[in-house]
């Protein structure tokens, strides 16, 4: 997966907004804290939304890069 690459996000649980939506994924946006610890997060923008969202590594499992036609 690379940045700008459109995204689907299959079902993750009951009721999570990101079920079966498409997204561009914008890229890495780790978190560096003060005590050494990096926390490992990625930006995405679901498609109609107006603001940017911050999804934890977890959730890249049920995400998939959308072939262009």
């Amino acid at each position: 997966m690379q940045v700008g690459d459109l995204v689907k996000f299959r079902y993750i649980y009951s009721g999570c907004d990101l079920n079966d939506k498409k997204a561009l994924y914008l890229g890495k946006a780790y978190i560096h804290r003060d005590d050494g610890v990096t926390v490992r997060n990625h930006m995405i923008l679901e498609v109609g939304a107006s603001k940017p969202t911050i999804i934890d590594k977890g959730l890249l499992k049920y995400m998939s890069v959308v072939e262009p036609i």
